[in-house]
């Protein structure tokens, strides 16, 4: 249960606790502690694993049912504790469905060549208040038209947070207007991605942003796409298209430079896309080693 959830029943029952005490007919000794117990005992709750059974109540039908004195007000808080037991329940689920409903945020340039996706993660940030918890890529695959006009973008994000992760699922919106962003929050013994050393968002996207029309350049080909798994990776595959991206440009990698710490993303050209804006046939791949470090012999 949250904080606020618990803030939320704590008030909740002080305040049914004080109006029954000002609402009782008959003087009694110590009556303030008394409803405030009955209530307790309608909000107890026994959990076993997950199952979550009205124990208190139970004990108050079979035990104090029939109280001597207030009986109606202390009744009334058994009662009332139940209901506070609901709310218990019920509120983790609506905070639950509050945080996890999808959320529009106004994309600020849909040409990846005139844009900066490092522009749009702190967009992001400042929209969901991530800014003083690190964040991790958890993959990307965009594409493109030969003009940077963004056809399909979708990446996610891992937030670190002092109370676990929280996920972000991010994808352009049909009319490539915004994005269409869903959250959910995940403990860290959860996360079974958690042993992947992900790569910080920011350093990834700005790598990406180097990228020039020149260096998408394929013959033939209309469209390009760029996936990325985000992850840095020790990377020795010898190939004629391996090609380092840096600020100098495009450079080929030559298999004496090999191996290398880097983050890989796989390119590839299409004359056509499916209606779901990938590529229909995507040949020619390319493989664009972001943020390349080489391995010291």
């Amino acid at each position: 249960m949250s904080d606020t959830a618990q803030v939320i029943i704590l008030v909740l029952s002080i305040i049914v606790v004080l109006v029954l005490y000002t609402k009782s007919k008959d003087a009694e000794s110590f009556l303030l502690l008394k409803l405030a117990g009955y209530t307790y005992i309608g909000a107890f709750v026994l959990d076993l694993d997950g199952v979550k059974l009205p124990l208190g109540f139970a004990v108050f039908l079979l035990f104090f049912r029939k109280p001597k004195v207030n009986a109606d007000t202390k009744q009334i808080a058994a009662f009332a504790g139940v209901h506070i037991l609901l709310l218990g329940i019920f509120i983790p689920h609506i905070e639950t469905m509050i945080f996890q409903r999808t959320h529009h945020v106004d994309i600020q340039d849909t040409n990846f060549y005139s844009g900066s996706l490092a522009d749009e993660l702190e967009h992001l940030k400042d929209y969901f208040h991530m800014n003083r918890n690190s964040t991790e890529l958890r993959g990307l695959d965009m594409v493109i038209q030969e003009d940077g006009t963004y056809k399909y973008l979708s990446f996610g994000l891992a937030e670190d947070t002092h109370k676990g992760t929280v996920n972000y699922s991010i994808d352009l919106s049909d009319d490539r207007e915004s994005f269409e962003v869903s959250r959910y929050k995940v403990k860290e013994d959860d996360d079974y991605l958690s042993n992947l050393q992900f790569t910080d968002a920011e350093l990834v996207l700005a790598n990406i942003d180097i990228i020039t029309p020149s260096m998408f350049q394929m013959e033939g080909k209309e469209y390009y796409q760029l996936k990325t798994d985000g992850i840095r990776e020790s990377y020795d595959a010898k190939s004629d298209s391996s090609y380092k991206i840096d600020t100098a440009g495009k450079h080929k990698v030559e298999d004496n430079q090999l191996p290398a710490q880097t983050i890989v993303a796989e390119v590839c050209g299409s004359k056509e896309l499916t209606e779901t804006h990938c590529p229909f046939k995507c040949d020619q791949n390319e493989f664009f080693l972001l943020d390349y470090l080489p391995t010291p012999n």
